[in-house]
């Protein structure tokens, strides 16, 4: 049983393997006699057209810009500058630009500092209803379990994919957020 299993592959390989080169149309009609044609040879006469003396052309040197990298682990990655190469007389000058572009420097933001207690301190459960509500709403009680001095808060969000201007306000009011998502 796999040896035929074995020899199916094999042929199923080789057909599709042969299915582009395999001609799908009706033959072409075989075309009607033509009448002789007679060719006389003729020599051939070759003239060497003048050429223009090659100059070198030497590009300037690229010194790349300086970059301050700004923050612990921010990437430094200088900007080539564009090379101007100059052209024969009479040929149209070109300017290449490097197509990744530049990008400006960016500010470094960290993370706040996480707390060091969550006692007398707010929390809010942000439920998005993102296909995980029954974890979501276990997190609020949990947590006030396992810290009773703390205030937990629950929010849900229904049916909109961003907070109102209310609920960031609330949001940002708590010292702690807890978002509840699918991603």
């Amino acid at each position: 049983m796999k040896k035929l299993t074995l020899l199916g592959f094999i042929c199923l390989a080789v057909v599709l393997t042969a299915l582009p080169f395999m001609a799908c149309a009706e033959p072409a009609p075989p075309a009607p006699p033509a009448a002789p044609t007679v060719i006389t040879p003729t020599p051939a006469v070759i003239t060497p057209s003048p050429t223009p003396p090659v100059t070198p052309v030497t590009p300037t040197p690229v010194t790349p810009a300086p970059v301050t990298p700004v923050g612990p682990a921010a990437p430094v990655t200088p900007v080539p500058a564009p090379v101007v190469v100059p052209a024969p007389a009479g040929e149209p000058e070109y300017t290449v630009m490097d197509p990744r572009g530049a990008e400006p420097p960016r500010e470094f933001q960290g993370l706040n500092p996480r707390l060091d207690t969550l006692d007398g301190k707010t929390v809010i459960v942000v439920n998005l209803h993102g296909g995980n509500e029954d974890a979501i709403r276990s997190v609020g009680p949990a947590l006030q379990a396992a810290v009773p001095a703390c205030n937990v808060i629950s929010m849900e969000v229904s049916g909109k994919s961003a907070l109102t201007a209310g609920e960031l306000e609330e949001v940002l009011a708590c010292d702690a957020v807890i978002f509840g998502h699918d991603y």
